[in-house]
């Protein structure tokens, strides 16, 4: 019964599904995915920071308005404006360069989750295509196993086939319902992984257009290294040495004195907001900490700035040379992966052909049920092979461009 249910699902049309192309699936989730809109908000944020870094260097402006009332002194009132100018202060200096490296990692994160979203949507597009396909396929096999089955029935009926025979025939039919109704089920769930890339948080029955083919294979580069400056993850990696830098310029800032200059002006007298009494002040104050912190904080501030900074050095060449694997690997992948759909085409063809001919021979009691049951499982198996390796070919596309760095809609 549920056998029966699960091929009815099957073989029931999915009209109300939305047909979505590849460029509808990117404009969709350029909009909708939490992943992209989560590192666009981090940008956001780095970028106020980054601006709000300068009011460092901006002048400070104070206003006070007062009232004073003491036992044996007569009231008064006070009103003062003040303005301050840091002229020298390098720790600010090195704060600015602080929040621009993270505002260039927060950039180069952003990118990266464009790139990572690519892969995986293309992924799961291409997933949807080829459980559509596969029920297209598992629909095929069904019908030569129902064709061969009532083949062997007639000949078990004439008694020129013998029961056991008949019995696995019947068999295979089952098989082939069971693999229906499972590729019905396979193509729900590659909805729903479509979808979660979409970012739609409602479940949507969407169909995927187009073919399961990759595209061309570009030549093999004899240096990658011109590809490598390209990669979001070494550009994280490269805005992070940014920071360490600035880090190291920020425990060296307590070395370098300070420098900032102030004007007040005030008034005082009898009513509110006076006009009595002014006067004004006018400094420039020239500051050094010396052992501010203590007598060696800066010496170990300054040696711990310089290791985290060797650290991020060697990070960025590991990072760089994973790169230049990764750019190898995925060139060699996507290359094996074309070979291995001309091969497997090539395969399918060969397995129909000798399918058509060996349901003649067959039919007409020049070949054995054993010997024509193999070349039937080969096409079969055959339809399957050739369907993954396209699969496995527009992955392995997919995967080369997030080794180039290519980000959602490049």
């Amino acid at each position: 019964m549920r056998l029966a249910l699960g091929l009815l699902l099957a073989l029931a049309p999915a009209a109300h599904a939305r047909t979505l192309s590849w460029e509808d699936c990117v404009a969709i989730a350029s909009k909708n995915n939490p992943e992209l809109a989560s590192s666009a908000r981090g940008l956001e944020a780095s970028r106020a920071s980054y601006y709000g870094s300068y009011n460092a260097f901006l002048p400070s402006l104070n206003l006070s308005n007062g009232y004073a009332n003491s036992y044996g002194q007569p009231m008064s009132w006070s009103a003062q404006a003040s303005v301050g100018l840091d002229i020298l202060d390098m720790r600010s200096v090195a704060g600015i360069r602080s929040s621009y490296a993270s505002y260039q990692q927060a950039q180069a994160a952003l990118r990266q989750a464009s790139a990572n979203l690519r892969l995986n949507l293309k992924r799961a597009f291409s997933q949807l295509l080829y459980a559509q396909r596969t029920m297209e396929v598992s629909k095929t096999i069904r019908d030569i196993r129902e064709r061969d089955g009532q083949t062997v029935s007639l000949l078990y009926d004439s008694g020129r086939e013998s029961k056991g025979n008949m019995l696995r025939a019947k068999a295979q039919m089952l098989q082939a319902e069971a693999d229906l109704a499972q590729a019905q089920r396979s193509l729900r769930t590659a909805q729903k992984s479509l979808n979660r890339y979409l970012g739609l948080d409602d479940f949507d029955a969407v169909a995927a257009s187009g073919e399961l083919i990759p595209g061309e294979l570009p030549e093999q580069a004899k240096d990658l290294r011109p590809f490598v400056s390209a990669r979001p993850d070494v550009a994280v990696q490269e805005a992070a040495l940014k920071g360490a830098e600035a880090s190291l310029s920020q425990a060296r800032s307590s070395l370098w004195p300070t420098f900032s200059i102030n004007y007040s002006r005030s008034r005082t007298g009898d009513t509110e907001f006076p006009n009595d009494r002014t006067s004004w002040s006018y400094s420039g104050q020239l500051g050094y900490a010396l052992f501010g912190g203590g007598p060696t904080s800066t010496y170990f501030a300054e040696k711990s700035a310089r290791r985290s900074l060797e650290r991020s050095e060697q990070d960025l060449r590991s990072v760089r040379n994973g790169a230049l694997v990764e750019l190898e690997t995925t060139w060699s992948s996507f290359a094996g992966a074309l070979d291995g759909v001309k091969v497997q085409l090539a395969l399918l063809e060969a397995a129909r052909q000798r399918n058509d001919e060996a349901d003649v021979r067959y039919a007409s009691g020049l070949m054995t049920f054993d010997n024509w049951e193999i070349i039937v499982s080969e096409r079969v198996n055959s339809e399957r092979q050739a369907l993954s390796a396209q699969l496995e070919a527009v992955n392995a596309e997919a995967g080369w461009k997030k080794a180039l760095g290519k980000g959602l809609g490049e």
